[in-house]
């Protein structure tokens, strides 16, 4: 065999004994050597029909040698040898011995760079039927096949931490390198120096020193440089060419790792949102029975109000207590519309007029560092909302704007009308109509959006606050609430000077018309009426009762169901009216007006309840406007109610 002095790469060595099992079961023998003639393995028949021991480690240029793996011809060894390395192609040779014909075929096993780093000699006796070189030849085609087409990288490091095999992925995907190149790099210089010490003091240690076999995650970077990939690694100590090294199988995992941390992140808000949820509820609770207290405060001080003389020293306490009692009755309101259980009510309203009164409210959620900046609309700006959606927008805007400011700054509220023609409503405009519009915008003079975020500002759960300090729900609630509304909404937005949102409202153009008063408390159709109060709660029965009576109305009281149908058995006079809370100890109020109803159709009803209209389980819907009135209430709105059920057709 001709001499060659480079070290082949341990890969070569390592695909000889890996692939020496593959040859157990030929019937010929079948050897593999290195460059310089060195048998690494004799397989296949002939350590039992050819040879009386080992021949491994043996030199193959012993012509003396019985065997029929000898060459006598030495130089026609070398030439087969030389002709194998320069086609890249095996090289057969027929020989006569002890009267058998033998055909020595050599076959070049080649690197993935395509340059020979072993033999692969078979001997075949030529009266033999069978034969094995394709077989063979298949066989070691495949086992390199399959090392190259494994999409992972297989690594050999040895002692050192020196890179010493490789397969074509580690080579070209990871590394970019050529053999010579890849040879002896550490390839502990690609990883992460987060997850270096684990790898390298940990892991490399435990494999080398201890043999266990250990797996972990980290990160590396591909070629030249980062950014850095997720992978994981398996690592075995095996013993190549009499040396202890690391065989590793690193697998690129960087997409799984990605959705694993959007699932992590997607169950954060899903926690986030169920928390959120129990929060509404208990605040839905809490409101309900603030509600009524307050409902007992307010119709209480406005009937002593009303008793007082002017002049009287301590009237103006009592007006300061409801003043703050119809301030906290606001209090609760944002509190429900939090919770989402508001019922949905559109009202014409004007957005100079809204905007203005609500600002002085909003001050105080907003920090003392950054100012508001108001300029109304020239004209009134008439839209159809409901006023509970319009805080939402306001509330989640301004907070919005609050987050992106830092240190002082100032908050922009402009409101002026707008006009589309139907060439204006195309592309991000496509879902208005042409018309009048009322154009509602807020800026800050904050940090801005970064573009790649842009896009997604809308989408539920989208934000890139920390966790715990926001839900990701304001601006997709800002755009529902927009939409519903037949609006539109645009982000203008620019890094390091702020954010802009214009909201396009349609505007409402017979407000002006609709805008009349209602009736006040004093119009009263028909005081001679009965009217039947059922409450639960105590003190505001008797303040219904009290108002009902300051009427003329002829009032009869019930704490629960029961009793009202006792008291309307006994009544001898017709019962008008029915005014119940719908939640009830045993019955519910529209249960209880059907069974009034049976025996007195024309009765008439008025619901009333400290929760919203829309958390309250009945079959029958109620109205609020129509036939329900949410607790608190003034006098007036409880006796505008009370005519507007008696009016009713």
């Amino acid at each position: 065999m001709p001499k060659h002095t480079p070290n082949p790469p341990a890969t070569g060595r390592f695909l000889a004994d890996s692939v020496s099992d593959l040859f157990q079961e030929l019937s010929e023998p079948v050897f593999v050597m290195d460059l310089n003639g060195l048998i690494l393995n004799a397989d296949g028949s002939f350590t039992e029909e050819y040879a009386s021991g080992s021949v491994k480690s043996q030199n193959a240029d012993i012509d003396q040698s019985p065997h029929p793996i000898t060459f006598v011809d030495i130089v026609k060894r070398n030439q087969m040898a030389a002709e194998a390395i320069g086609t890249r192609n095996p090289v057969s040779h027929e020989l006569q011995r002890h009267n058998v014909t033998w055909i020595y075929t050599l076959y070049p096993i080649l690197s993935s760079g395509n340059s020979a780093t072993h033999f692969l000699l078979t001997v075949q006796d030529s009266d033999r039927k069978k034969s094995p070189e394709p077989h063979v030849c298949n066989t070691l085609a495949t086992a390199k096949e399959l090392y190259d087409a494994i999409p992972a990288s297989i690594l050999v490091v040895d002692a050192n931490m020196r890179l010493v095999g490789w397969n074509r992925f580690s080579r070209d995907t990871i590394n970019g390198r050529s053999d010579e190149e890849m040879h002896g790099v550490n390839p502990f210089n690609r990883v992460h120096p987060d997850d270096l010490f684990e790898l390298k003091n940990r892991l490399f240690f435990n494999v080398m020193n201890f043999d266990t076999e250990e797996t972990a995650e980290f990160r590396m970077y591909h070629k030249d440089g980062p950014p850095y990939r997720w992978a994981t690694l398996r690592a075995k100590k095996a013993i190549i060419e009499g040396q202890p090294c690391v065989v590793v199988v690193v697998t690129e995992i960087t997409e799984l790792k990605e959705a694993q941390e959007q699932q992590e992140k997607l169950q954060e808000q899903l926690l986030q949102y169920q928390k959120m949820e129990l929060i509404g509820q208990l605040a839905g609770g809490i409101a309900h029975d603030f509600n009524n207290s307050l409902a007992a405060i307010i119709g209480n001080t406005e009937l002593v109000l009303r008793k007082l003389d002017h002049s009287c020293s301590y009237i103006d306490n009592i007006r300061d207590i409801h003043k703050i009692a119809v301030r906290s009755s606001q209090l609760t309101h944002q509190l429900l519309a939090f919770a989402r259980k508001q019922m949905t009510i559109p009202k014409v309203i004007d957005l100079n007029e809204i905007i203005s009164e609500s600002l002085p409210l909003y001050s105080r959620l907003i920090s003392e560092n950054i100012q508001f900046e108001w300029t109304p609309c020239k004209n009134r700006a008439f839209v159809l909302i409901d006023p509970t959606q319009l805080e939402q927008i306001l509330s989640n805007l301004f907070i919005n704007a609050r987050d992106a400011i830092t240190g002082n700054g100032k908050i922009f509220i402009d409101c002026a009308a707008a006009h589309f023609e139907n060439a204006d409503c195309i592309n991000n405009r496509s879902a208005l109509s042409a018309g009048n519009y009322i154009r509602l915008s807020i800026s800050d003079t904050g940090s801005g959006i970064e573009p790649k975020v842009l896009p997604h500002i809308y989408e539920p759960f989208f934000t890139t606050k920390e966790v715990g300090k926001g839900t990701g729900l304001g601006l997709s609630t800002v755009y529902g609430i927009v939409m519903q509304n037949n609006g539109h909404i645009e982000c203008r937005t620019e890094m390091g000077k702020g954010s802009t949102f214009d909201i396009y409202l349609p505007q409402h153009v017979d407000s002006l018309n609709e805008k009349g008063s209602g009736a006040t408390d004093q119009t009263i159709l028909n005081s001679e009426k009965t009217i039947l109060v059922v409450e639960d709660e105590p003190y505001i029965l008797k303040l219904i009762k009290d108002i009902l009576e300051s009427r003329q109305f002829t009032v009869f009281t019930a704490k629960d169901a029961e009793e009202c149908l006792l008291v309307s058995e006994k009544c001898k006079s017709r019962i008008d009216m029915l005014v119940t809370d719908v939640v009830l100890p045993t019955m519910n109020g529209v249960e209880l007006s059907r069974l009034l109803q049976r025996d007195n159709p024309s009765l008439r009803a008025l619901f009333m309840s400290a929760h919203a209209v829309d958390n309250i389980t009945v079959n029958q819907p109620l109205v609020e406007g129509v036939d329900f009135i949410p607790k608190p209430f003034s006098i007036k709105e409880f006796i505008e109610a009370v005519n507007r059920v008696m009016s009713a057709p």
